[in-house]
């Protein structure tokens, strides 16, 4: 962070507040404007020494700045355990790598696509996930995860109609889109998925 001053022309200097930061899009250091001071003449007729002045505000900022980005320390007492009954706070948090592969299928955008015609009230997307993942991590539950559940059972039995409607599309699009995600891929690496 630094106080930048900008001639605007032969006789004029603007006066702003500037931090720098990495942007990986273009690989290469970039400024950003935090506050714009305004015309350093202009500013002269407020402060005494609107340089100095501006400077220990800019020192003020980097000092927040690092205690901002200072890491986080947490102590965990032996007492402070969880009780091995209490498991409605406990939550699964595995599920997230088979998150990513959902989202990366789409499988989503072709629920949601196909429940827009429909007049049910449940979330087919939200079920369907609930499904996949309990299936895969861990079959005898189904609230153990960070997703809201806000569907009954009989929600759950009513959408597995509407599953089975489109199997055969929903198989399809799955094959489109592991062909598209694979095309070009090493058959070795295919495998190592």
């Amino acid at each position: 962070m630094h106080l930048k001053r900008a001639k605007t022309s032969s006789v004029h200097i603007y006066l702003s507040i500037a931090d720098f930061y990495y942007d990986k899009e273009k690989k290469m250091s970039r400024s950003k404007t935090i506050q714009s001071l305004g015309y350093l003449d202009d500013l002269e007729k407020q402060y005494d020494d609107p340089i100095a002045h501006f400077q220990k505000r800019v020192e003020r900022l980097k000092m927040e700045k690092k205690a901002g980005q200072a890491p986080i320390n947490f102590t965990f007492y032996d007492s402070d355990r969880l009780c091995a009954s209490d498991t409605s706070l406990r939550k699964n948090f595995g599920y997230a790598p088979l998150s990513q592969i959902y989202h990366e299928l789409a499988i989503h955008i072709f629920l949601i696509n196909r429940q827009r015609h429909s007049k049910e009230g449940y979330d087919a997307n939200s079920i369907m996930k609930l499904l996949v993942y309990s299936r895969l991590l861990q079959p005898s539950s189904i609230e153990r995860f960070f997703e809201k559940t806000n569907y009954s059972l009989d929600d759950i039995y009513r959408c597995l109609d509407l599953f089975y409607k489109h199997r055969e599309n929903i198989q399809v699009w799955l094959n489109d889109k592991i062909r598209k995600t694979t095309a070009g891929m090493p058959v070795s690496s295919i495998i190592m998925m």
